[in-house]
């Protein structure tokens, strides 16, 4: 069980996003492209904020400048942001989350900057079902509903622990939505991948200590999410914000007799819009 809540939260926000680029002279940095208006990454960290996240340590490398001086334009996030400069960028993502070593802890929330996801995502990981300092990811077993399957990283989980994980995976049984609960036991695990390879990524770590039976899946139920990885990927996601809004929880009105909070409440009519606004295909932009 959790001791005491976890209020912080990293978030990597270094890597080039090429593929969201519009072409190869396009070189305005991925965390800052807009879905409705509003900057991916701004989006995350209200979404953290949402979710009782207090502060968050951005983690960044190409364009650092561009995006650190965007986000103190921004008065609405919502959290404390501090910034970490990962100058190896150009390596894997688990490179980023060493270079914010300092800000995990005992444990905090780790994100991507580029996936959008409902505060229920969060509190899937945050669960105090799992012991202090567990490793947890938030999966989603409605595999069916993903955007894009081919660039989605698979998970096989056996006893709601992860077996295996990666976009390639043969066999699998549910899909990484990008929301982490990580702890010193992963920075251990990245740093010795990092020591035999020079370079690591957060899968190398989640493999490791899966091997080990030390990483979890929590089941994220209904609650949306989408990876932001290409433009057709940004125009559903900006679907999905028309649909569900820009929490992305798609609220219905309660029942007047109902006394459970919202999770609880008209479940059936909650999931029908939630499928219904990830299968729906948005008009080209």
């Amino acid at each position: 069980m959790t001791d005491h809540p976890i209020k912080c939260a990293v978030v990597i926000a270094a890597g080039f996003g090429s593929r969201l680029r519009d072409g190869d002279e396009d070189t305005f940095p991925k965390p800052l492209r807009k879905v409705e208006s509003v900057p991916l990454l701004v989006r995350v960290l209200r979404c953290l904020a949402a979710s009782g996240i207090e502060r968050a340590a951005v983690v960044l490398g190409y364009q650092a400048d561009q995006i650190r001086a965007a986000l103190e334009q921004e008065s609405s996030l919502g959290l404390s942001v501090s910034y970490v400069l990962n100058e190896q960028y150009a390596k894997s993502n688990g490179v980023s989350v060493l270079a914010a070593r300092d800000f995990v802890g005992a444990g905090c929330v780790l994100s991507m900057a580029d996936h959008l996801y409902s505060p229920r995502v969060v509190s899937a990981v945050l669960s105090p079902e799992f012991p202090v300092g567990s490793s947890v990811l938030g999966v989603d077993y409605d595999i069916d509903r993903c955007f894009d399957l081919d660039d989605a990283t698979k998970v096989r989980l056996e006893g709601g622990r992860i077996v295996e994980i990666s976009k390639t995976l043969g066999s699998y049984n549910a899909l990484d939505s990008g929301v982490f609960r990580i702890g010193p036991s992963l920075i251990e695990a990245l740093d010795d991948v990092y020591r035999q390879k020079g370079d690591c990524s957060l899968s190398d770590g989640v493999r490791t200590l899966s091997q080990r039976g030390e990483f979890f899946g929590s089941d994220i139920g209904s609650a949306c999410w989408i990876d932001v990885d290409t433009p057709e990927a940004a125009r559903h996601a900006a679907h999905l914000v028309r649909v569900l809004g820009d929490d992305l929880e798609g609220r219905v009105v309660a029942r007047k007799d109902a006394h459970a909070p919202f999770a609880a409440v008209d479940a059936a009519l909650w999931q029908a819009r939630v499928k219904s606004a990830y299968t729906a295909v948005p008009d080209a932009e």
